[in-house]
């Protein structure tokens, strides 16, 4: 193909784009007939080009081949997938309001894109980085629990619905900018049908407008609470940006039931996809189930690994270091049947091609008695240090009651960590309550073996809640399981608090539609100030209530705290870093971990390169 004509392609593409940008069409609408013309790039600003999704930028016709491990059938179905989606590549607009050269925002951090040109082997032109406006604020919520019933190894086992008496609610919320403008919102199914609208999307003209007051100067900052959806599958909220930068949005899957083997109370911070998952503590011993949901909200194929580590090491498993995941797509993995009779594993989940949503659905059966249920969600990356927020321990003579019976042997509150390199770790465990640090009995301090998973129970500290502070020699990926009961013969519940993020300038909790919820703030190594702010029912913020961070101490609000009526908090954090997340409890037994979402992104910078 000539230079002239990919030109003309590339113009007609920016026309098209520019046409649903200035009409303010929602994802995946076509572009209105006969656009207007858009000027043509000049030297000093290049055009920029790229297709949807992470294709290789020298070849972008590239496509992901299924595994080898697999069916001819499936690499045949994952090859559908790709072609499919290839003819999309224009159109499709699952990610939202997305930009030439990214799905969403964080797409593309840095890189270099590589057209075809004319300028000789081995010419390279340098140019300054293009910014790129922020795209739709994206947030998947996993799937409710679900009964598994299929066969014990493969993917896509067959499940069941839980209990008859067991209820699953997915609620959403978003803030406004400082001018009170409330962005368009909406909960996608997976084949992006809108489940629950929670607000019309505003001009493209309109959104991409910054502006840091309302017309009288104040701020008027605000928020909306969508609809509570009860849709058992995935969902997907898409928040509009504002002023090139991502809205601040947030989502929350709550799940519980009284009786039926999953009994208890599991809650899902719904997050954006990622291209690198940790997930660490699952359990495949006998009585325990966990199953790997990956979910592709994005519109491109993601080609995923998944790498397991259990006591022993590094676990081969060749048929789950090529899976393809169409766009839309969630497939089931039951990890027993790679990794069986693993008290602590874990697993690191890379995609490619398109980025992907990672959570274990964790259950345990002790016989005919419910033995807890959880959602275990991603973790921060693997580090040399780790800060784990949120960790409720029950009063010692009970907890050491409910492990008695051989069948909750594993039923303890224990740091679970995963060494992701050769050399293993060695790591240091400190306990952070109320008051400070608090003596771990034993010395906190565990040898991790190559490339393995081991735990560190915390039998014998003092009820309460706490910040648990990992300090490892080599990084190390890390969570802590919680239990909750009242009697060793009656249903106990677990729960997972994971390796959390430190808090920035802007935060958004959603409150579970069930239960109580605590939310544990520290910050261990300094001095800082976190800025918390409720949301009530109809979108009103509360004024600013400063928390001071001090010694290592870990603050616990409650609902009083929060105020009546809440149903979302703001947090915001200057000085040392500090850390949150939430404790949720309902009942006499069910406990869940709720993590507070990441800050939304701006404006991305990317480089333009043209070579031949």
């Amino acid at each position: 193909m000539s230079n002239d004509s990919r030109r003309a392609r590339r113009e007609e593409e920016r026309r098209a784009q520019s046409a649903r940008e200035a009409a303010g069409l929602a994802p995946g609408t076509a572009a209105p007939k006969n656009p207007e013309p858009t000027p043509v790039p000049t030297a000093a600003e290049p055009p920029v080009t790229g297709s949807t999704g992470s294709q290789d930028a020298a070849n972008p016709d590239v496509g992901v081949t299924a595994p080898r491990s697999e069916p001819a059938s499936e690499r045949s179905a994952a090859k559908e997938h790709i072609s499919k989606s290839k003819k999309q590549r224009r159109g499709i607009g699952m990610l939202g309001s997305i930009g030439v050269l990214c799905l969403g925002a964080g797409a593309i951090t840095a890189g270099t894109l590589l057209p075809p040109g004319n300028l000789g082997a081995g010419t390279a032109v340098e140019v300054a980085a293009t910014s790129l406006p922020a795209g739709d604020s994206l947030a998947t919520c996993p799937a409710t629990m679900k009964l598994f019933t299929g066969a014990g190894t493969g993917v896509d086992p067959e499940f069941e619905p839980a209990s008859k008496d067991a209820k699953t609610s997915v609620r959403a919320a978003i803030i406004s900018d400082a001018a009170g403008r409330i962005p368009g919102g909406e909960l996608l199914k997976g084949d992006t049908k809108v489940d629950k609208s929670i607000a019309p999307r505003i001009s493209a003209e309109e959104a991409e407008t910054s502006t840091g007051s309302s017309a009288d100067g104040s701020s008027g900052l605000r928020g909306v609470l969508g609809p509570v959806s009860s849709f058992a599958e995935t969902l997907t909220l898409h928040a509009q940006p504002l002023g090139g930068v991502q809205t601040l949005a947030s989502a929350v899957r709550t799940y519980s039931a009284n009786g039926g083997d999953l009994a208890g109370l599991a809650v899902a911070g719904c997050t954006a996809p990622a291209a690198e998952t940790w997930l660490t503590g699952a359990i495949t011993t006998p009585g325990s189930t966990a199953v790997l949901n990956l979910v592709n909200s994005s519109a491109s194929v993601a080609a995923v690994r998944v790498d397991l580590r259990g006591a022993e090491g590094a676990i081969s498993a060749p048929n789950l270091t090529e899976l393809a995941v169409a766009p839309g797509e969630t497939k089931s993995i039951i990890l027993a049947g790679y990794a069986s009779n693993e008290a602590a594993l874990s697993a690191k989940v890379t995609a490619s091609g398109g980025r992907v949503n990672a959570t274990i659905q964790q259950s345990t059966l002790r016989g005919l008695v419910p033995g807890g249920i959880d959602y275990l969600g991603a973790a921060a990356t693997a580090s040399a240090t780790q800060v784990i927020p949120g960790v409720g321990l029950l009063d010692p003579a009970l907890a050491t009651d409910l492990a008695k019976p051989a069948a909750n042997a594993n039923a303890v509150a224990q740091v679970v960590l995963a060494a992701t390199s050769a050399e293993g770790a060695t790591v240091k465990v400190k306990a952070m309550g109320p008051n400070g640090e608090v003596e771990i009995p034993g010395g906190g301090e565990v040898v991790v073996a190559s490339n393995a998973t081991a735990s560190l129970s915390l039998a014998g500290l003092p009820a309460g809640y706490y910040t648990i502070l990992v300090e490892a020699d080599s990084p190390v990926s890390a969570s802590v399981k919680m239990v909750r009961g009242t009697k060793a013969a009656d249903p106990i519940d677990q729960a997972w608090a994971t390796a959390a993020q430190r808090l920035g300038s802007e935060h958004l909790l959603v409150l579970p539609t069930v239960g109580s919820a605590r939310l544990v703030l520290n910050a261990p190594t300094g001095e800082s100030t976190v800025n918390v702010r409720s949301m009530s029912s109809d979108g009103k913020l509360s004024a600013a209530r400063s928390v001071e961070l001090t010694g290592g101490k870990s603050t616990v609000l409650s609902g009083n705290d929060f105020g009546k009526g809440t149903v979302a908090v703001m947090l915001s954090a200057t000085g040392s870093p500090a850390y949150g997340a939430a404790v949720v409890q309902e009942g006499s037994y069910g406990i869940a971990a709720l993590p507070v979402s990441e800050a939304p992104a701006g404006r991305e910078g990317v480089t333009v390169q043209l070579r031949d």
